[in-house]
């Protein structure tokens, strides 16, 4: 929200999977697919390295989903993934658009 998206729902779910966010960019004005993905800040693996072929494949089948249902005007779609690195108060977020390609 702080990048100006309309948030159009939350943890969207269809037979194939969940996506966890998806906003309009009404600057780029395109659908944003948005995978979240948290990890404590000592984790062996970082966050984003977790979005591996098979959950790709989970979030893309989910879009086409949302995309034969929703009624909305837009020029185009981008699948985006955000990484949290955790510990108590400190948080730091990584937003990486274009992450997947459709």
């Amino acid at each position: 929200m702080r990048k100006g998206y309309n948030i159009i729902t939350r943890n969207y779910r269809s037979l194939f999977g969940e996506i966890d966010i998806v906003a309009f960019d009404p600057e780029e004005k395109i659908l944003v697919f948005v995978e979240v993905r948290a990890r404590k800040k000592d984790s062996l693996v970082n966050p984003l390295e977790t979005v591996d072929r098979k959950k790709a494949e989970r979030i893309k089948k989910t879009a086409l989903k949302f995309l034969q249902d929703f009624k909305g005007k837009f020029e185009g779609i981008r699948f985006d993934v955000i990484g949290i690195e955790a510990e108590k108060d400190n948080k730091k977020i990584v937003h990486v658009k274009n992450a997947l390609e459709f």
